[in-house]
């Protein structure tokens, strides 16, 4: 399974799907912005063995609560304040995020000021229930929300890219792809048009650049709409020249220029 996919069940509340097919999941493509996404949700997830092992005496850690209830001194935390602040600042996620890892280590040093004082039944309370339970959820799944928004944008716009090869394929008969003029034409049915209508929609979706792309990736694909109708006329060798000149792959590079606008606008934003 890819690492993208298991962000994703992490996404949907799975978390018994995510935790068997976390063993088989290749950690490869998890490292981003400077944190390995998945060694981040693994390691804040341990914190509740990590407790549970304090309070059962079992633990051979020396921890200490006013270090567990600062959300600035675990891996995450020091990427939160940091290359998290300087790659994610702008964005509503990651905003989210901080807020519940902060609450999270707040919840954390109160379980673990309750076993320090001998209360290993309160201690034990608190973390199962309450504040821990729903900021520490809610960490893991803006975890992998922020991974997947980045991915699914990179692996969107590689997708746009593809199209040439898709269609210059079919054309000639290279391609077992059963392509239809009326889906192609959508602009909500590719991989970059349903992260348009989705998470990049949730991370863009105010700014003038990103509704710039909508518009130009709407004309894509009408314009790669009528090479397919073309080719499905009988027409391949008019079709393979509409693929080289005129109005797809002026809509195509449009598209492209659209996006790096987007993403620079918004790294000069941020």
């Amino acid at each position: 399974m890819g690492m993208l996919d298991w962000f994703k069940i992490i996404m949907r509340g799975d978390d018994k799907q995510a935790a068997s097919a976390a063993g088989v999941t290749d950690d490869a493509g998890a490292e981003l912005a400077g944190l390995n996404f998945k060694t981040a949700v693994d390691a804040h997830m341990k914190w509740k063995v990590r407790l549970e092992s304090y309070i059962g005496g079992t633990s051979t850690e020396q921890l200490k609560v006013d270090v567990v209830c600062r959300d600035d001194q675990c891996p995450l935390g020091k990427w939160i304040y940091d290359k998290g602040g300087e790659k994610f600042g702008f964005s509503e996620t990651f905003f989210d995020m901080k807020a519940h890892h902060a609450l999270f280590h707040r919840s954390a040093g109160n379980v673990l000021a309750a076993a320090q004082s001998g209360d290993k039944s309160s201690a034990l309370k608190l973390l199962h229930s309450g504040d821990y339970v729903k900021a520490s959820e809610r960490v893991k799944m803006l975890l992998a929300r922020m991974f997947v928004m980045a991915k699914d944008g990179t692996e969107a716009i590689d997708s746009h890219i593809r199209w040439k090869a898709r269609l210059q394929a079919y054309i000639k008969g290279e391609s077992n792809e059963d392509l239809k003029a009326d889906i192609v034409s959508r602009d909500d049915q590719c991989t970059l048009g349903q992260w348009i209508n989705g998470i990049g929609g949730e991370r863009f979706g105010q700014i003038p650049a990103f509704s710039v792309v909508r518009s130009r990736h709407a004309q894509f694909h009408r314009c790669a709409g009528e090479v397919l109708t073309i080719a499905q006329q009988g027409e391949k060798e008019r079709a393979l020249h509409m693929i080289e000149e005129g109005a797809y792959p002026d809509a195509s590079e449009q598209v492209a220029a659209a996006i790096v606008t987007l993403f620079e606008t918004q790294k000069a934003a941020s």
